[in-house]
């Protein structure tokens, strides 16, 4: 094939998760035929994930972190050294819009829409609002990571009349990341009659943390055995640790802070099943969850709302609870461990990065070659 595709990222992965996009289509790529090379920038947390993520064919090129020109002139230094075919923009972003005046096809990816947060700036949803009308002018490919985002895009370039292929284009898991512990490797000790709630992200009230918290001090009560493993931190961290002392709940649940991504598997090998709670927002319509699909990859019930991607993901396979309310969460979780039932039949496999780079290059080899 000998095609040439460069992704362009802005911003450390500890704080801004659409590169893990880049790192998880590398080496993929690279193994059907692509030449691969992405731009990152110059941080510790960067180095760790392309080191121990992407293989050595995978040409990285790192810039120095800076304002929004100085950014942007080093990418279009580095495009025009590497020359790519196509350009994949993981965020269209002010800092990514790089390489106008360079021959190579641009791809752009949308993962959520800044436009329609609620709590965002007036001023940054009037620029937001530019930049999802201009993406579709700018690329010559979209590929949105929700089928909420595709909508949207295809009413957006029909009302510009705009003719512009675009790709529903999820994230997904690496085998490598989401892979079974050794009983040895596990961190946290399991009674035999234990199950354990696993979650995994930041710990605020958009994604659910009190409600999460809350539902298991109902549940105590009711099923000791029932415990909830809480991955991440946020602004709602210090508030669950002083809720977690006051009603003592040390022994259901433990919240073990942040965790690195290569270490994520020893918690997640230990679920019995995970949680993924949604609000009824456009932002949560919108997005895909990274983690919905390394959860999905250890075959395990996966509890959610019926919102957006986990719902289109999961339909009658998933486990639902009323949005926000913390009583529904509890009598869902309560139910499961009930009906004994602790296994999701839907096929990992497709939705792993190695599928997913299939796809994108079947597309464009047959849309924007």
């Amino acid at each position: 094939m000998n095609k040439k595709i460069c992704f362009v990222t802005t911003g450390d992965i500890k704080n801004n998760a659409s590169s893990k996009r880049a790192l998880g289509l590398a080496n993929p790529l690279m193994r059907i035929g692509w030449e691969v090379s992405i731009l990152m920038e110059d941080t510790e947390e960067n180095h760790h994930r392309v080191n121990l993520e992407c293989d050595s064919q995978i040409q990285v090129y790192y810039f120095q972190k800076g304002g929004i020109l100085k950014e942007r002139r080093s990418k279009n230094a580095l495009i025009k050294k590497i020359n790519p075919d196509y350009i994949y923009l993981c965020a269209f972003v002010v800092r990514n819009i790089v390489g106008i005046f360079h021959k190579s096809k641009k791809l752009v990816e949308h993962s959520e829409l800044q436009s329609k947060i609620k709590d965002c700036p007036l001023l940054k949803k009037r620029i937001t609002s530019f930049l999802e009308l201009y993406s579709i002018f700018y690329a010559d490919g979209i590929l949105n990571a929700s089928v909420y985002l595709q909508d949207f895009f295809k009413r957006r370039a029909i009302f510009l009349n705009k003719n512009i292929p675009m790709l529903h284009f999820p994230y997904a898991y690496s085998p490598d990341i989401c892979k079974i512990a050794k009983s040895e490797e596990t961190i946290v000790e399991k009674q035999e009659k234990d199950r354990f709630i696993v979650y995994l992200g930041s710990l605020t009230v958009n994604y659910g943390a009190m409600t999460m918290v809350k539902a298991f001090e109902i549940l105590k009560k009711k099923q000791s055995h029932l415990k909830l493993l809480l991955l991440g931190k946020g602004v709602e961290y210090t508030r669950i640790l002083n809720f977690i002392k006051e009603h003592q709940l040390c022994d259901t649940i433990y919240p073990m802070g942040y965790v690195e991504e290569e270490n994520m598997f020893k918690y997640f090998s230990m679920a019995d099943a995970f949680i993924l709670p949604m609000h009824d927002t456009i932002q949560d319509w919108a997005r895909c969850p990274s983690k919905l699909y390394m959860y999905l990859s250890y075959q395990k019930p996966i509890i959610t709302c019926k919102i957006g991607e986990p719902y289109y993901l999961l339909k009658d396979k998933g486990l639902y609870f009323d949005v926000g309310d913390e009583t529904s969460l509890a009598q869902t979780i309560l139910d499961l461990y009930n009906s004994n039932n602790w296994t999701l039949t839907i096929n990992s496999n497709d939705h792993n990065w190695e599928k997913r780079a299939k796809v994108l290059s079947n597309w464009i080899c047959n849309e924007i070659p």
